[in-house]
C-alpha cells in the first residue's frame, strides 16, 4: 500500500514538474494565453494588496526607481521552499536595488500555514496576500512558485513558471540593475 502511494505522488510530481516546464516554454515563445496576460514586454499590470503585518502594498508605487521581482508561492509547494530561499538570499544581497516581494496565492492556501512557512523560513522581504486570486489571474500564474521580473519602467523582462534557483534570481537581477544604468 505505500508503496502504491509513493509511486503515486512520484507521477503526479513528475507531471506537475512536465507541465510547468511547457508553461514556461510556451511564455518564452509568447504562445500562451490571451495578449492580456503578463508576459515578458507588456506592461506590468499594477495591484493593491495587504501584506502580512497588514500593510497596504501598491505595485505602481514599488515601480519607478528600481526593478520589482514578484514572486508568487504557497506554503504548501515542495518548489516554493527552494525558491523561497533563493529570493531571501538575494533580498538579503540586493534588497536596497531591488524590490523583491512575494505574494502568496491565498486563495489556493490557508492564511495560518502561510504565516507559519514565512516565520519558520525568515523571510523577510515583503509579503503580500492574493487573497481572491486577483493578482495571481493578472500575471496568469496557473502553477506555483511563479517570478516575474519588471524593470523601473513597469515593465516585464522576464518570467519563469517552476523552480527557481538563485544563479537565474542572481542573473535577472543583475539585467534589472543594468537596465538602470542605461
Amino acid at each position: 500500500m505505500v508503496k502504491r502511494v509513493v509511486f503515486g505522488l512520484m507521477a503526479v510530481s513528475a507531471v506537475l514538474f512536465l507541465w510547468m516546464g511547457q508553461e514556461q516554454q510556451l511564455f518564452e515563445e509568447g504562445r500562451e494565453g490571451p495578449l492580456s496576460y503578463a508576459q515578458p514586454g507588456h506592461d506590468a499590470p499594477d495591484f493593491e494588496a495587504q501584506t502580512f503585518d497588514d500593510q497596504s502594498f501598491a505595485l505602481a508605487e514599488a515601480k519607478g526607481e528600481k526593478g520589482v521581482v514578484l514572486y508568487f508561492w504557497t506554503s504548501w509547494c515542495p518548489y516554493c521552499q527552494a525558491s523561497s530561499e533563493a529570493i531571501e538570499k538575494a533580498h538579503q544581497e540586493y534588497g536596497d536595488g531591488v524590490a523583491l516581494i512575494g505574494i502568496n496565492a491565498s486563495h489556493q492556501d490557508r492564511l495560518s500555514e502561510a504565516e507559519q512557512f514565512i516565520s519558520r523560513n525568515s523571510l523577510t522581504f515583503t509579503n503580500i496576500i492574493d487573497e481572491n486570486g486577483s493578482v495571481s489571474e493578472r500575471y496568469y500564474v496557473p502553477p506555483v512558485p511563479a517570478t516575474v521580473f519588471i524593470n523601473k519602467d513597469g515593465v516585464i523582462t522576464y518570467r519563469k513558471t517552476g523552480a527557481l534557483t538563485y544563479a537565474e534570481l542572481e542573473r535577472e537581477i543583475q539585467a534589472l540593475r543594468q537596465g538602470e544604468d542605461s
